[in-house]
């Protein structure tokens, strides 16, 4: 759910410009150019991008936007990070959309899927410890499904997903709404608790704490 595929793509596309984009802070006295540059099917557009070549720590204080022919977007509002050790931090008005609808998760490239997107204030990738995380306003939506949270963590080496805070997931005509929740991306088992409450067509079950519900197999796209 949280973008692997993005990171590594927007880690390697700053490793391929930061030479060319290492001084490219616009002057003053003229309004700012949009720099952009392509790498394999990517192109990154920022205004201004620094980068250190010797420690690998990279600053695009103003809007980022990159886009990919399949129609992918990354955009936000500023950007941090280290090329060399492969972190990001995007921040401000976050929007991620996959066309793949992958996220480059191991556990989903076997099977097809829709077009996903994924909205947060700040998402902080670590394609390295492949460690992701989105807090603030978490947003995410594919197909059928939505999924609501204040906090998301995710842990591509374990496939464990942890939501948390006002969790509302609607799946078709089915929703579950938690306080805290875990998913196995690759299993598709998973637990919802505090106050939690799952709905089917004219089948409401309600379960408050300290009686989590606890779901095996269903796999949420």
């Amino acid at each position: 759910m949280i973008v692997r595929r993005a990171a590594a793509v927007f880690v390697m596309l700053l490793a391929a410009a930061s030479g060319s984009f290492a001084s490219a802070t616009p002057k003053k006295s003229a309004p700012p150019a949009k720099a952009s540059a392509a790498v394999g099917a990517w192109t990154l557009k920022t205004t201004e991008l620094q980068a250190n070549l010797k420690t690998g720590d990279f600053k695009a204080p103003k809007h980022v936007t990159m886009t990919r022919e399949d129609g992918s977007v990354v955009e936000a509002d500023n950007a941090t990070g280290n090329y060399k050790h492969k972190r990001a931090i995007l921040s401000g008005h976050v929007s991620i959309h996959d066309a793949s609808g992958t996220f480059g998760l191991k556990s989903a490239q076997a099977v097809h899927r829709d077009p996903a997107t994924l909205t947060a204030d700040k998402v902080a990738l670590n394609d390295t410890t492949h460690l992701y995380d989105a807090k603030g306003s978490v947003h995410y939506a594919q197909g059928q499904t939505t999924a609501d949270a204040d906090i998301a963590h995710l842990n591509d080496v374990t496939h464990r997903l942890d939501l948390s805070g006002k969790i509302h997931v609607v799946q078709g005509d089915r929703t579950l709404d938690a306080a805290t929740a875990t998913y196995n991306t690759a299993t598709g088992d998973g637990e919802a608790d505090g106050n939690a409450m799952m709905t089917f067509p004219g089948a409401p079950i309600a379960i408050a704490t300290p009686k989590p519900i606890t779901l095996r197999g269903p796999k949420i796209p």
